[in-house]
């Protein structure tokens, strides 16, 4: 136990007193503030929008009736109605995309670096168990990122917070908690893939390379590739002659991407955050649309699915990682 406490603060500030880590830290601590300044500006513009006109069949309007189609709410068709989830999107992207870069930037050579200087067979040397070593890293890395999540979140927060003079409640809270939460799960996935990458290959440039392919594929990859499945199986281009697909082939369609999209973390983890955030939708019934508010419970039942792949990638990922340090020949 001492030997991996030990392990996991030298790691920690190892880390945090690196030039990559100051930089890209720096850097998406810009992108967030940024981005939630933005959003806060296009919510509080939102906010503002007293009256929207929307006309629908019979001269019923969502969320009211009447011919004109006066209605005293921003109403916002296809998501979320004055949500967190719009307000916090361009967050929510960001960090999904310079956070991994973050993760990976710490982990990718984590051991192999030790390998290449020796320092880890003079380590073993001494009477510290393996596991202590893989644990100590990676909870120090995961300390690092931990540091990197809640000063970016409360700048954020802030700043979106600041500028919208939104009051917080209990609701708000519990969501931006979740928020925080599933982030961090997605920075450690990562963290666990540069580290196994670190221990499989022996250069540490290759594990670079071979980390930001990852990254890459989750990003771009795995999502264009639901789509290209998905339209192959079931075509739902609109044609001239034939109109429209049909309810089927768009069902068909978008049931195949949500499944293949979903297997990438950033995707997953862009679907988890919104659902969370979305504070209220638009539901149909007959030529009325009604605004109903979503829970965090109804949020976290919709995507409890998702959250149960997230966490068991990231064990499965760390699992793989230790089997094979613990087993492997260090030289």
């Amino acid at each position: 136990m001492a030997g991996f406490l030990t392990m996991a603060k030298k790691e920690f500030y190892d880390i945090i007193g690196e030039k990559k880590f100051l930089l890209i830290f720096g850097t998406l601590l810009i992108v967030i503030l940024v981005s939630t300044f933005q959003g806060g500006l296009q919510y509080s513009s939102s906010q503002s929008s007293t009256t929207t006109t929307t006309t629908m069949p019979g001269g019923q309007v969502p969320g009211g009736q009447g011919p004109g189609g006066n209605q005293t709410r921003p109403i916002q068709f296809m998501g979320s109605v004055s949500g967190l989830s719009q307000a916090l999107s361009s967050m929510v992207t960001n960090f999904s995309l310079v956070g991994g870069v973050l993760a990976i930037a710490i982990s990718f050579d984590t051991i192999n670096s030790e390998k290449q200087r020796g320092s880890l067979k003079t380590l073993l040397s001494y009477p510290i168990y393996r596991d202590s070593i893989v644990y100590g890293k990676y909870v120090g890395g995961l300390l690092a990122v931990a540091l990197v999540s809640v000063v970016t979140f409360m700048a954020g927060i802030g700043v979106f917070l600041g500028v919208t003079g939104l009051a917080l409640t209990m609701d708000t809270v519990l969501r931006l908690l979740i928020f925080f939460g599933v982030s961090l799960v997605y920075m450690a996935i990562f963290l666990a893939i540069g580290l196994l990458l670190s221990i499989v290959l022996p250069q540490p440039s290759t594990s670079l390379l071979a980390s930001m392919i990852v990254w890459l594929s989750s990003i771009q990859l795995i999502p264009n590739l639901g789509y290209a499945i998905g339209q192959i199986l079931y075509p739902v281009r609109m044609t001239f002659r034939e109109g429209g697909p049909s309810f089927t082939m768009q069902s068909g369609f978008t049931t195949i991407r949500a499944i293949i999209s979903g297997l990438s973390p950033s995707t997953a983890y862009e679907n988890i955050v919104n659902s969370i955030l979305t504070t209220s939708e638009l539901q149909f019934t007959s030529n009325q649309a009604t605004i109903v508010s979503v829970s965090v419970d109804k949020a976290l039942l919709t995507v409890a699915p998702s959250l149960i792949y997230f966490v068991g990638l990231l064990i499965a990922i760390f699992a793989v990682a230790y089997i094979i340090f613990t087993r492997q020949e260090i030289r």
